[in-house]
């Protein structure tokens, strides 16, 4: 689990090799399964729902129904990949974090 120090430093440094911001969840939950698959190809990453590409933290609520899909969705990969998927506040703000770990 990241810290929120840690995610600061993401958000601060922008997108990359290891990190991808959405400002909210793709209405096709398979564009974030592919995320978490080209991580997993790579050297795994973080996903960072909230945040725009402007390095801005717009924040995001997710309930549960849809955190239920994004999960399924990770659960259709084969060979499974450990994703786990939870949400911080960062200056005042929801912010869900994927860590796509190797």
């Amino acid at each position: 689990m990241l810290s929120k120090e840690e995610i600061l430093g993401l958000i601060q440094s922008g997108e990359g090799y290891n990190a991808e911001f959405k400002i909210r969840v793709p209405s096709k939950l398979k564009e974030l399964a592919e995320e978490v698959c080209a991580f997993a190809k790579a050297a795994g990453g973080v996903l960072l729902l909230g945040i725009g590409d402007d390095n801005e933290n717009h924040g995001i609520s997710i309930d549960n129904a849809k955190r239920s899909a994004i999960q399924n969705s990770f659960n259709e990969i084969t060979p499974h990949i450990y994703c786990p998927l939870y949400q911080v506040y960062v200056n005042g703000k929801e912010v869900w974090i994927i860590e796509v770990s190797l």
